[in-house]
């Protein structure tokens, strides 16, 4: 059994496909690329396959990562050529690499996220780099927010490592955001435009990068 490990992007003609549908649209993929993938044991067998870190429905993404298992070898140059044919639209595959089988779990590895953001700010560049200045020197920075039937609330601030605010020609705000994100949480970057003062609605939310711990 061999473990490869799929760096992947979701972009604008995927992105609103659920995290569920994104999984079954991969398994479908590795059926018509031949990929042997190793199943689980019991009733109800179901693909070896962990994403790091599902993506928010919405969002777009070049940093995503995926392990699965095959049950046989396969060199991972060919694995990635045999992939990249069956690619549907809104789909990419940056690179396939072989991992150790005894590495922990995809999910319990993942410790930062970065995203590259674009929203227009209700008081310019200048605010918004003033909102982004108080937010960092700030100890704490609680967001609530409404999900399901519940009213939840977050500290925000402990989870943002960096953030920097840029203009765009067409007078949008360009944001850097870099945020812890692992075993204990995570947060959505949309509400930490929302506290920002940023449009309910960016231009868009793009995931960069899913950092892995050594």
């Amino acid at each position: 059994m061999q473990r490869l490990r799929l760096r992947y992007g979701r972009g604008e003609a995927a992105k609103y496909i659920s995290h569920l549908d994104i999984v079954r649209a991969w398994e479908r993929l590795f059926r018509r690329a031949g990929v042997p993938l190793e199943y689980t044991k019991g009733f109800t067998p179901h693909p070896r396959i962990a994403v790091a870190s599902p993506l928010p429905v919405g969002f777009t993404s070049c940093g995503e990562l995926m392990d699965i298992w095959v049950r046989k070898w396969m060199p991972p140059d060919a694995a990635y050529m045999m992939m990249r044919e069956q690619l549907p639209r809104g789909f990419a595959l940056e690179s396939v690499d072989e991992v150790p089988g005894t590495l922990g779990s995809l999910q319990s590895k993942v410790c930062a996220a970065r995203y590259a953001c674009c929203a227009r700010h209700h008081e310019g560049l200048e605010g918004a780099r003033r909102a982004a200045d108080v937010f960092m020197g700030s100890e704490s920075c609680i967001y609530e927010y409404v999900r399901g039937e519940e009213t939840k609330t977050v500290d925000l601030r402990p989870f943002v490592l960096a953030l920097a605010v840029d203009e765009r020609e067409d007078a949008l705000c360009l944001i850097d955001l870099h945020v812890k994100h692992g075993q204990n949480g995570s947060i959505r970057p949309d509400h930490v435009l929302s506290v920002l003062g940023f449009a309910d609605t960016p231009e868009y939310i793009h995931r960069t990068e899913l950092t892995i711990q050594p």
